[in-house]
């Protein structure tokens, strides 16, 4: 084989993204769940953070349809332009998932709601993406809209974070849930983040019939949702 030709397969190995060569392991007590990983810590918390993610949609209706893989890499994630901690693949059905101690080395300060990034917001990131994976489990028809999916999602993950870091950060935000007439858009999402996870989980857990909104989510074509 050329010189040439050698050099350009082993740049192009190098190139791809480092999962761990691990084997898979399903959680005992959610065994739709599966996890890449030798880290028996990490696997514990995906197994934790998902078990919790999963009762909280149930209560909405949504339920797993099929397995859901995680696996778990040290580089970074590109989503549309920016850094992701974790990514759900609908083509593959897939979860990829930065490892706790890849996110700490790729950023200085690594934030999540105006917070510094720790385990809790690991967990509260783990959530945020079985809630993509469910929900796509659970759609009619596709593709659904970034707005109604992210609203679950954020809902989701402020769920499984402790009563009391999910208070400060509610307090912090300092916004209502959303009220009616509103438009629930990826762009005020992409503009204020953690103000539109507060607004969507406080808007989520108090009204009196959040599974009809949820299935007019789950039926959304546009990039918005008008709350009626």
């Amino acid at each position: 084989m050329p010189r040439l030709t050698m050099l350009l397969l082993l740049l192009f190995f190098l190139s791809l993204p480092r999962t761990t060569s691990a084997s898979e392991h399903r959680c005992v007590n959610q065994p739709e769940v599966l996890v890449s990983s030798d880290n028996q810590e990490t696997i514990a918390e995906v197994c934790r953070a998902s078990e919790r993610a999963i009762r909280f949609l149930a209560e909405y209706g949504l339920t797993p349809k099929r397995e859901i893989k995680f696996s778990i890499i040290e580089d970074r994630i590109d989503s549309h332009g920016y850094i992701a901690y974790g990514s759900y693949d609908s083509r593959s059905d897939s979860i990829q998932l930065m490892s706790y101690a890849s996110i700490l080395a790729g950023s200085e300060n690594p934030m999540m709601y105006g917070e510094p990034f720790d385990r809790v917001h690991y967990s509260g990131a783990i959530a945020h993406e079985v809630s993509h994976a469910v929900v796509q489990h659970n759609l009619l028809f596709k593709p659904l809209s970034t707005g109604p999916q992210e609203y679950l999602a954020h809902s989701t993950q402020l769920a499984v974070i402790p009563e009391q870091r999910k208070n400060a950060i509610i307090r912090d935000m300092d916004v209502d849930p959303w009220q009616s007439g509103d438009a629930i858009s990826d762009i005020y999402m992409a503009i204020e983040p953690g103000k539109f996870a507060v607004k969507s989980y406080r808007h989520l857990t108090t009204m009196n019939d959040p599974q009809s909104f949820v299935k007019m989510l789950l039926n959304a074509k546009w990039f918005y949702v008008y709350v009626p």
